[in-house]
């Protein structure tokens, strides 16, 4: 078998156990790590993409002009779900095969969408800043199940949100453009148009892949239909939402606050950081032990299949290619 050149260029890698790097390491083949010891930027990918025949793949940029002189790549294997930063049609026309581990970060997504669902409704960081200040405000707050929540996009992460809300028993408003999705029977779960889920949801939370056409799927105007006081919930990627229209939005208090894990550019320097009303996080929602333990492990196991000349667990361009 051939002597294969892996690059974990995803950065820290196996900081929740050694398992994966293992896992390549036990190959034989030679398996080096990222050089910058932080997130490589646009320029540096392609530079240690040369002579490599496998990456081992975070959030780093994976288009045309960076995998122009990858001349010996062959897959590019993903730790975790989102693919907006690889050009999908441009690998499937070199034959780059690309693998990803959508299944893995779920749960702790969720959780994280859950726990802003509480923090929000409760107002659990404004009062432990006011507490921090010197005062004492016995802020009001709402029960989850008194609202209607919006669940835009319910497939693994959103769906599992839905799970983990039925206890608390709020009215749920889904949508979802896969068929095989929303007609799904689902407790507290009303089925509608992502019109009616903005104008009627006290609460909104997205879990939406991003793609050509979702860039700034929450624009101005849909942001201007949804109520006054609502809140807003993103832990999916940055670019769905328009960032100046919803900085707007919560400064015109059209909006009653948010709680934002992803930006159009990372890591966030805005407005929005000076606002008393949002909590801001720095893209971890699948940063949980256990979950990236499994993104890492998939991740590690889907490159060894594909070089030994088997199929991925999940092959992203099949999954992907014709929605982005």
């Amino acid at each position: 078998m051939s002597k294969f050149r892996v690059l974990i260029a995803t950065y820290p890698f196996g900081g929740t156990g050694r398992a994966p790097l293992e896992h390549l390491e036990s190959t034989g083949w030679d398996v080096v790590k990222n050089p910058c010891g932080r997130r490589l930027r646009a320029g540096e990918v392609g530079e240690c993409l040369k002579g490599v025949h496998a990456v081992i793949a975070g959030t780093e940029p994976y288009n045309a002009e960076t995998l122009a002189n990858a001349d010996d790549l062959k897959v590019i294997s993903r730790v975790g779900i989102g693919l907006d930063s690889v050009d999908l049609a441009y690998c499937k026309q070199r034959g780059i095969q690309v693998t990803y581990t959508p299944d893995a970060p779920s749960e702790a997504v969720a959780e994280l969408t859950v726990a802003n669902i509480l923090n929000l409704l409760r107002h659990v960081h404004a009062s432990d800043r006011s507490v921090r200040e010197g005062a004492w405000n016995r802020l009001m707050g709402r029960l989850v199940g008194e609202v209607t929540i919006g669940i835009l996009g319910a497939g693994r992460i959103g769906g599992r949100v839905i799970e983990l809300l039925s206890a608390f028993g709020p009215r749920i408003l889904a949508c979802d453009t896969n068929p095989a999705v929303s007609q799904a029977s689902l407790p507290n779960v009303s089925w509608c148009d992502s019109d009616q889920l903005l104008r009627e949801s006290d609460l909104v939370s997205l879990h939406i892949p991003l793609t050509r056409t979702n860039h700034h799927f929450l624009n101005r105007e849909r942001i201007g239909i949804m109520k006054t006081g609502a809140f807003l919930i993103n832990t999916a990627r940055g670019p769905i939402v328009d960032e100046k229209a919803l900085e707007d939005a919560l400064l015109q208090q059209h909006l009653g606050g948010a709680a934002i894990d992803v930006f159009e550019s990372e890591p966030y320097e805005g407005p929005m950081a000076r606002m008393d009303n949002v909590v801001l996080t720095a893209h971890i929602g699948a940063s949980a032990r256990a979950s990236r333990f499994l993104m890492e492990m998939g991740a590690a196991e889907d490159c060894v299949r594909v070089l030994r000349g088997d199929a991925a667990q999940h092959d992203a361009i099949a999954d992907w290619a014709d929605v982005n």
